[in-house]
């Protein structure tokens, strides 16, 4: 069959099946729980600060995903980095991303795993199939939520026994299977719940087969295949009145092939990544004293990436004379070395066996943290509210990186960090019409590794004031300020890039602090019965300008031409040659940028009105360097995402369709050296369909990208995927 008569069968298929999203879940962005703005449950609308939240429901009715990422870009101020040959995801916030400004959590524990490249510097693996919720706030507001979020926080938990069985039911089990066209997807997930009085139970497997998938022009995107599987266990205990001790382990473990480029080159990598995370925590609301409502969490976070090479990297080269299998030095060669030998009148000689292929590296991050805060709630005078939580938290990074033979040790340096804080934050409510709050954070941090040892301390201000004049109308406004430590890579990194693009990577230990300052204002819309009895409108705008003063950025230090001396070699690399001119550059650091300023504005929208429904969301956000007046590299693409469906068959059809519009993205210097991730704009289609066959039995259908556009999302390396068709087939079986 060929590719246009493809492409018509599937169009054909969705128009068929459907043509828009679920009305309930079009609201759960904005009536969805967060917990993240305040560390209280409020739905988004109510929160007073740039809040979303997707459940469980949006995601098998709307997504049916794969990736996390394809949820998260569809959410305003939102948006991924990826890379083809790995299975982790970064989250970038309001342009905020990499080493720990945008603090993830899954389940309360921090995914804190970086290792240095060309993509992003601060990644977490998690299965969509795991996923209960997914609750994000934006901007250092919820800095309380947890250290570094400068950017904001995205909060993800996992299932429970809840979700899996139904009143009355003691025991139920769900199977679903699903395949996906491009790239041979295949998914089997099998899950089952037990509860037995006062105690529930957990357990899931999930296992994904995916080869290399096509791009919009038809080319196969190579590395892009892995085989992943993944176990959840849960199990909650309820030994008195308001009081539950959970506990949950999971193990992620994939493979897949790394391809790192450089130098108009390639090296690939053999892969094997094991995530494991442990949590215990107990939480306790009192049914007779407000004033105790607490919640306690300790966890543990282990991340593994184990590599083989795959090809005979570089050699090196250092001679007193010409010898067998001389080459000129400063030249391209190659492993094994010229034949007949290339000679030059500097003495060289090439040495094999550097980076060999089979070479192996590790990298080993380990975070252990914890998290216990409790609210007090009570009357200060007639209608007057207040709700005072506080609490503190820490965690311990400590990394790990093994390699012999290459440098992966030296952009990813092994060292620990601590960090811990404490916070207040009180709410006042007048009379349900005025909202003021007002919170102090304060935070430590330790940092050693090389030999270097850096603290340093500071405390965070947060004021907030909101007004609702009328009933569904709240009017808010924010001043925050947050406050991230260096990371190790930022501050120990060390070393000589390799061959081709030779250049020197210096630690930096005088590394200070970022410190966000956020003003932030917005308008909260929440009305029923608009246009007809039950429909509902919820809207949410809000605008923001963020000044990040001492931003740590990689930047170039320009300084008169090296020359090689002797016998000084890094990783078989020299830095000076004989006197050969080797590099302009002199070295490029993790510095402190005076200033760096973001803002934007951001809009959800979404209108439901029983059998049809539309929303729409989109944000516009700048960046730039006070310094240098140009524009940062991580800021996200002008994106305005529409989507509209129907539920007909007494809502056991819930169908749709959903619009990304993405402008360019070229905003910051050409000659910068991510210069590659300039993108240009382009509109991609997506069409999903559920249908509850029975009470037993749900049937998916998703196409993606329904006009097979040949697109590249900003900061990913690759392009994204071309058209697909997933089908999902869910059975599940209850006793009560």
């Amino acid at each position: 069959m060929s590719k246009c008569a493809s492409r018509r069968l599937l169009l054909a298929a969705g128009v068929i099946c459907s043509v828009s999203a679920s009305a309930s879940a079009q609201e759960i962005l904005l009536d969805g729980i967060v917990v993240t703005s305040t560390k209280t449950e409020e739905s988004a609308i109510d929160a007073l600060s740039g809040s979303s939240a997707v459940n469980r429901e949006q995601l098998d009715e709307q997504f049916n995903a794969d990736r996390v990422s394809e949820v998260l870009r569809t959410i305003p101020g939102v948006t991924t980095q990826e890379t083809a040959g790995d299975t982790a995801t970064a989250i970038n916030i309001r342009g905020l991303q990499d080493f720990g400004r945008v603090n993830v959590l899954v389940d309360g524990a921090r995914q804190n795993f970086q290792r240095s490249g060309h993509s992003a510097n601060g990644v977490f693996y998690i299965e969509p199939e795991m996923i209960k919720r997914v609750d994000i706030t934006r901007g250092p507001t919820a800095t309380i939520y947890g250290s570094g979020a400068i950017g904001g926080v995205a909060a993800f938990e996992t299932l429970d026994a809840d979700d899996i069985l139904k009143p009355g039911e003691y025991a139920a089990v769900q199977s679903k299977t699903s395949y996906g066209t491009n790239g041979n997807e295949k998914l089997a997930s099998g899950t089952t719940a037990v509860k037995v009085g006062n105690f529930d139970i957990l357990g899931q497997f999930n296992g994904r087969w995916n080869n290399d998938y096509e791009d919009g022009d038809g080319n196969d995107v190579p590395g892009s295949n892995d085989e992943t599987d993944s176990k959840l266990v849960k199990m909650r205990i309820r030994p008195g009145e308001g009081q539950q001790i959970t506990a949950s382990l999971i193990d992620y473990n994939s493979a897949f092939t790394d391809e790192i480029e450089g130098g108009g080159a390639s090296v690939n990598y053999d892969s094997e990544v094991e995530n494991r995370q442990y949590t215990l925590g107990y939480t306790f609301k009192s049914p007779t004293n407000p004033l105790i409502d607490f919640s306690g969490k300790i966890y543990r976070n282990e991340t593994n990436v184990d590599q083989t090479r795959l090809s005979t990297g570089d050699a090196s080269y250092m001679s007193l004379t010409n010898a067998p299998g001389a080459i000129t030095c400063g030249a391209a060669f190659s492993d094994p070395p010229p034949s007949p030998p290339l000679t030059t009148n500097i003495p060289c000689f090439y040495i094999s066996g550097v980076n060999p292929a089979g070479a192996q590296r590790s990298f080993n991050a380990e975070t252990d943290g914890f998290d216990v805060f409790n609210t007090s709630r009570f009357n200060a005078a007639s209608g007057v509210d207040v709700a005072l939580t506080y609490g503190v938290d820490g965690f311990r990074d400590q990394v790990d990186t093994v390699d012999a033979t290459g440098s992966g040790d030296e952009f990813t340096p092994s060292g620990e960090r601590n960090i811990w804080g404490s916070f207040v934050q009180s709410k006042i409510t007048f009379f349900d019409i005025v909202d003021v709050i007002g919170a102090l954070r304060y935070d430590n941090y330790e940092l050693d590794g090389n030999g270097v040892n850096v603290q340093d301390e500071h405390v965070s201000p947060k004021v907030t004031l909101a007004v609702t004049p009328v009933q569904g109308v709240t009017v808010f406004g924010t001043w925050a300020e947050g406050f991230r430590a260096p990371a190790l890579s930022e501050t120990l990194m060390s070393g000589t890039h390799p061959v081709f693009a030779n250049f020197q990577i210096r630690p930096n230990p005088e590394l200070k602090p970022e410190v966000a300052q956020n003003v932030e204002g917005g308008v909260n819309l929440k009305f029923d019965n608009v246009i007809t009895t039950g429909d509902r409108f919820r809207a949410k705008v809000t605008a923001f300008r963020n000044e990040v003063s001492d931003y740590i950025d990689i930047v170039s230090v320009d300084g008169p031409i090296d020359e090689m001396e002797f016998g000084m070699v890094i990783r078989g690399t020299f830095r000076k040659f004989f006197g050969v001119p080797f590099f302009e550059d002199d070295y490029v650091q993790y510095q402190n940028v005076n200033n760096a300023t973001l803002d934007g504005i951001e809009l959800e929208a979404f209108y439901d009105a029983g059998q049809w429904f539309a929303g729409v969301n989109a944000h516009r956000i700048r960046g730039k360097n006070d310094d240098t007046g140009l524009g940062l590299y991580s800021v996200p693409a002008d994106q305005i995402t529409v989507t509209a469906g129907f539920r007909a068959f007494d809502e056991k059809l819930v169908a749709g369709g959903r619009v990304r519009f993405v402008a360019e993205q070229d905003r910051f210097e050409e000659g910068d050296t991510r210069a590659f991730q300039h993108t240009d704009p382009y509109n991609v289609v997506d069409l999903f369909a559920q249908y509850e066959a029975t009470a037993n039995t749900t049937l998916n259908l998703n196409i993606d990208n329904v006009f097979d556009e040949t697109y590249r999302q900003h900061l990913d390396q690759y392009n994204s995927p071309g058209i697909g068709a997933r089908v999902g087939l869910t059975m599940r079986f209850g006793a009560d």
